[in-house]
């Protein structure tokens, strides 16, 4: 694997953006050190011709404004937390709220608008490109100056790899995911209907109409959120009427993946491209985004205005709203409590 450098602008302080570009055998990915976007990712299909299947922006300025978090790395806290507060070993922690009344993606101090120390090194015997932040102490209200890094790495058997370290000096809430949109048919191709996916989550977590967890773990057998029985076009049941799909224009929720550590957790299949992506992870849930937000009016990346339903989103994470429903998996880490995991998008054609 080899990892190149070219500048991608300034920040309006004049701080220089840099553009790592990593490839491996056919597949080249390029990471942004502002916001850890993942910013463009080419990939052959069954026909050998390539393709970029990640959604983006035109330019710096628009991932400096980002509606959508497109391809940017997030925390230190993902999704949202109602009310934008909760409490932390019976001391209320406030939290800017940037969502209405809560709390989405940390803030607008989150990680999706930092721009990150980079170092190009070897990380489980992989060339990788490290990236490394510090958030200050009370950063949107969230309590312990948090070191993160993140490696992104290209693995032998074509695999995107995006491992997460951090550490705080505070008890703090840490959960931390990738915010990339993929369309695996090329991101200028229209909407994603005719993707496959394959879920291992038996059971998913209804929301608001905040999409803020009500606190169900529900069953998603004979349900639109049914991709666990057997593969299904993503087009099926997104158009549904019942509440929980319509109220969000298409899927915007968190699944309960099956098992534990690190293991397979999805498919995704695009047909007529014949490409694959294969998403590995030790994370206990999965948000499912299909871009609901896109109104095909702005153009994007390479002048595409993207339409509604673009692009499918599966980040990885802690299930949204944990710090306020304790029988969620605990994103509560002490002072010193190492926060280490992994995600692999694997790619084959």
């Amino acid at each position: 694997m080899k990892i190149t450098a070219l500048p991608y602008g300034k920040l309006n302080d004049g701080r220089e953006v840099t553009c790592y570009t990593l490839e491996q055998g056919q597949i080249k990915v390029e990471i942004l050190n502002y916001g850890g976007i993942v910013r463009a990712l080419y990939l052959p299909d069954k026909h050998g011709k390539v393709a970029d299947v990640v959604l983006g922006q035109v330019d710096l300025p628009g991932y400096i404004e980002n509606k959508g978090y497109l391809g940017c790395a997030v925390g230190r806290n993902s999704n949202r937390i109602s009310g934008a507060s909760f409490n932390l070993f019976d001391q209320k922690v406030n939290l800017e709220a940037n969502d209405g009344a809560n709390n989405l993606h940390s803030g607008p101090l989150g990680l999706s608008n930092r721009l990150f120390a980079a170092e190009v090194h070897t990380f489980n015997n992989l060339p990788a490109l490290l990236l490394s932040h510090t958030i200050e102490d009370g950063s949107d209200g969230f309590p312990g100056n948090l070191i993160v890094t993140i490696a992104y790495a290209l693995t032998e058997d074509n695999a995107l790899m995006i491992d997460y370290r951090a550490v705080s000096d505070k008890n703090t809430v840490i959960n931390l995911t990738n915010h990339s949109y993929f369309n695996l048919a090329g991101h200028d191709s229209g909407n994603i209907y005719g993707h496959t996916l394959e879920l291992d989550a038996p059971f998913y977590t209804p929301g608001s109409g905040e999409c803020v967890p009500t606190g169900e773990i529900l069953k998603v057998k004979d349900t639109p959120f049914d991709f666990f029985t057997a593969p299904k076009p993503i087009g099926r049941d997104i158009h549904s009427a019942l509440t929980q799909v319509s109220q969000y224009g298409g899927y915007d929720h968190n699944f309960v993946l099956k098992g534990v550590g690190y293991r397979k957790v999805a498919t995704l299949t695009e047909p007529e491209s014949g490409r694959v992506m294969k998403v590995h992870t030790d994370l206990p849930g999965v948000q499912i985004y299909t871009g609901n937000h896109f109104d095909g009016e702005i153009p994007h990346k390479d002048g595409v205005k993207y339409p509604k339903h673009a692009g499918i989103c599966l980040e990885t994470q802690f299930f949204p709203n944990t710090p306020n429903t304790p029988w969620f998996p605990s994103v509560f880490f002490a002072a010193g409590e190492d926060y280490t995991f992994t995600t692999t998008y694997q790619f084959s054609w």
